[in-house]
């Protein structure tokens, strides 16, 4: 018997289905079959009746599970208060490429929760120094997009997943009711563009008629905001982009989309390594952001 056993089984319990539990444990019914089985053979009874409808405690499974949740509250309050004791007044410092939004907000929340005891300093940082910043241990860990003209070498770095690209428009434009806009739509407009967005600049050169394309060096706000209230399009993979109401954020079809990524010393310490624990937990790989 261990933790995840009956974590499975708890947490089954609460469900009422193993249809409802694999939805909320992101395992297959059959592997939560699995662990409930081998559990119930350990102790040699039966914890569930199982029926058409769901499932249901026997009388048996109603004690195991009021002391199961005892013993899962006392261990998880052992683990936190020895890691209390060992990381105190620790830090970790995380570069950020200047912009309002951060990629790992919903990790930063789940580790001060899980953590409140480490402090997270947030640290701007221009994106081309980021890389930099890991080797010469100016900070632990960073936010960035991947560019297979960088070199990554003496760092690690995760997957978090894909920044598609966004055109951001006025709500009086034109394109403001579309759902998707496509390379040559942007035929005759003022776009707005990164400059490190190398690869797009060159579709949307070939794709479009009397391109009107102004390259910039940051993300700034208000060269964002007078290209879209002068009927242009302002085009960005950035995170933030989606929160900029009234303004409206559209897909754009592009060949090419970007993958978000933590960067991290190659040997991390073993409170980095709990934060990336966290940020794996919270960004699975290959799925989108939630937005």
């Amino acid at each position: 018997m261990n933790n995840q056993q009956l974590k499975t089984f708890l947490t089954t319990v609460e469900c009422g289905s193993f249809s409802k539990a694999e939805d909320t444990l992101y395992l297959s019914k059959q592997a939560i079959k699995k662990q409930i089985d081998t559990l119930e053979e350990e102790l040699g009874i039966a914890l569930l009746v199982r029926s058409r409808r769901g499932i249901a405690l026997t009388m048996v499974g109603e004690e195991f599970c009021r002391r199961a949740k005892s013993i899962l509250y006392e261990m998880d309050a052992a683990m936190q208060r020895c890691r209390e004791l060992a990381y105190n007044n620790e830090i970790i410092r995380i570069a950020n490429p200047d912009h309002p939004r951060l990629l790992l907000e919903n990790a930063f929340h789940e580790f001060s929760r899980r953590f409140p005891f480490i402090k997270q300093q947030i640290i701007f940082r221009p994106s081309n120094l980021i890389v930099k910043d890991i080797l010469t241990d100016q900070a632990d860990v960073a936010e960035h997009i991947y560019h297979p003209d960088i070199d990554y070498s003496g760092v690690g770095y995760m997957e978090l997943f894909p920044m598609r690209y966004k055109c951001l428009v006025a709500p009086s434009h034109p394109f403001a009711g579309k759902e998707v806009i496509h390379p040559e739509d942007l035929s005759g407009y003022h776009i707005g563009l990164l400059r490190n967005n190398i690869e797009l600049a060159a579709q949307l050169r070939e794709a479009c008629r009397n391109l009107d394309l102004e390259i910039f060096t940051i993300n700034n706000v208000a060269n964002i905001v007078n290209i879209c209230y002068n009927n242009g399009v302002y085009i960005s993979k950035a995170y933030f982009i989606s929160s900029m109401a009234p303004l409206v954020a559209i897909p754009l079809e592009s060949n090419f989309v970007p993958m978000g990524i933590i960067l991290h010393r190659k040997n991390p310490s073993q409170v980095i390594k709990e934060f990336l624990k966290v940020v794996k937990e919270v960004y699975p790989q290959n799925h989108d952001a939630p937005i």
